[in-house]
């Protein structure tokens, strides 16, 4: 009459395990947790139609918790993939740090606030606490007598930030202007716990600060006293 009852649920029992294994094949977090919950769904109807002292509920209740959290967590990976709360002011800095989700990118904004100008940003000499992102207008640089209007799109302070050391010249957020402002501590503290964040970021400021630096070589050879806005992005 065709496959009998003991021999379905064995059948079931096997290909629900073996779609365990195949879930690892799967490097994406979502598609690998489908499979693991369509693996668990064909494990707990073995557990639960089980004849021989069965329903099993021991193993039945962990392959339900399993598929709970699978659910649970595949709700949060797509989450972290959705791009609300990145607006229009923020979102070139989100370009420009592509590799980060844009959860991992909520979670940098989330260390920082927004302040707009005028106020001072950095002391020459002084190891500064913050790290500061122009979003808008400009912050002037005063260093040996020199001046330098940073625009938007430019890291202030990521010198001391990379090296740890003090800041190599006066910054003034100008009025009108707006920036994001990081406590290095709390930035810090996200850095050591989301390697992602800390790979990004390191790297956009060391761009950042190579871009400032072969854009300004010529005019301080010159020993001109005032050179000009520079924007990177």
């Amino acid at each position: 009459m065709g496959i009998s009852h003991p021999l379905l649920l064995e059948i079931i029992f096997h290909v629900g395990n073996a779609i365990a294994l195949i879930a690892y094949l799967f490097r994406d977090q979502i598609h690998l947790r489908l499979v693991i919950i369509v693996s668990m769904i064909l494990q707990s109807i073995y557990y639960l139609l089980i004849s021989s002292g069965g329903p099993l509920f021991d193993p039945l209740v962990w392959k339900i918790l399993t598929i709970v959290l699978n659910v649970i967590m595949i709700v949060l990976v797509f989450r972290d993939r959705l791009r609300f709360g990145i607006d229009d002011e923020v979102r070139p800095l989100f370009e420009a740090v592509d590799v980060l989700s844009p959860g991992q990118f909520r979670r940098l904004l989330a260390c920082a606030r927004r302040v707009d100008g005028p106020m001072a940003m950095t002391q020459r000499g002084v190891r500064p606490d913050r790290l500061f992102h122009v979003l808008s207008g400009v912050a002037e640089v005063n260093k040996d007598g020199r001046r330098l209007s940073i625009g938007a799109g430019s890291f202030i302070g990521e010198i001391a930030f990379l090296t740890g050391g003090t800041a190599t010249a006066d910054v003034r957020l100008q009025p009108g202007a707006r920036v994001l402002e990081w406590d290095v501590e709390r930035l810090r503290a996200l850095m050591r716990k989301e390697k992602a964040v800390d790979i990004a970021l390191r790297g956009l400021l060391s761009h950042d600060l190579a871009m400032k630096t072969s854009q300004s070589a010529l005019p301080e050879q010159a020993g001109l006293p005032d050179q000009g806005i520079l924007s990177i992005r």
